[in-house]
């Protein structure tokens, strides 16, 4: 029988021991788990970084597979730890918005402001309390260790949601910065930095318009034209940024063989505008 998979996703960054301590807890509890790292460079604190990336992402493991996701600013206080079960994967995280790229795609329509959503039929949730599945002493500060990580190993090895806990039927939702269009404009914002400075935005590459002429804006440069990959030298702006449909599915500004995030000293939450005309 093929072993589980674990998908950890935090920010805990890769210079501490966090994210390996966790990696032998969940072993400890089952060492047939398969361990894989989605990302541990979410930016320190930045639940709704932390939301995108997961939201995106989860699609392309097993529908079996259990995720940790710890981005958890408010650790040791009165928010929940939480188990949601979807269609496509199994979540171990606070309940602090970090789920809400998640939950997305199952609702009507999406929230516009923070706070707790109904959760959909297709989906449910369990707010952890018992502790026979925590690791003791619990800390107050590192519950990816003691609850999140325990939690989903002994899920692994077959332990029911219902037996971790109390059902809940609401998880707390935190929205994410929409697009915004406007006569012949799409304003949105740069939401995610990757390591080789490509700014992605929040702009999805399907709401792009089919026209001839697509102006990309960002801080003062226009990038004429999209680009089909990142050595297309069609349709170089200033400074030769480029603009394209990146591989999450979201516009991207980028600079080929070089950092864009540097060329601009652009970071997440830059403004980005795209003009177009039909000629």
């Amino acid at each position: 029988m093929t072993s589980p998979i674990v998908v950890f996703t935090t920010d805990f960054g890769l210079s501490d021991a966090y994210a390996g301590v966790m990696k032998g807890v969940a072993l400890g509890i089952n060492p047939n788990l398969r361990l894989i790292d989605l990302t541990h460079q979410i930016l320190p604190q930045n639940v709704a970084q932390g939301s995108f990336l997961l939201g995106i992402n989860h699609l392309f493991f097993p529908d079996d597979t259990i995720h940790v996701a710890v981005v958890d600013p408010g650790v040791g206080t009165d928010r929940r730890p939480v188990l949601l079960t979807t269609p496509c994967g199994t979540f171990v995280s606070p309940d602090n918005g970090l789920l809400s790229g998640v939950v997305d795609r199952y609702l009507e329509s999406v929230p516009e402001s923070t706070g707790p959503v109904a959760l959909p039929s297709e989906l449910s949730a369990v707010h952890l309390t018992n502790p026979d599945y925590w690791r003791h002493p619990v800390s107050h500060t590192f519950h990816g260790r003691d609850i999140f990580t325990p939690v989903a190993a002994h899920l692994s090895l077959g332990v029911a949601p219902r037996d971790m806990g109390e059902p809940i039927d609401h998880l707390y939702y935190l929205p994410l910065p929409q697009p915004v269009s406007q006569g012949d404009a799409i304003t949105g914002q740069v939401i995610y930095q990757d390591v080789y400075g490509n700014l992605v935005t929040n702009i999805p590459a399907d709401n792009l318009p089919d026209v001839e002429l697509v102006d990309v804006r960002i801080k003062g440069r226009s990038i004429v034209g999209l680009s089909r990959t990142f050595n297309d030298s069609r349709h170089v702006g200033e400074d030769g940024l480029i603009a394209l449909a990146g591989s999450h599915g979201y516009l991207e500004v980028a600079l080929p063989n070089g950092s864009a995030a540097d060329s601009l000293a652009g970071s997440e939450g830059e403004a980005v505008t795209v003009v177009y005309s039909s000629g």
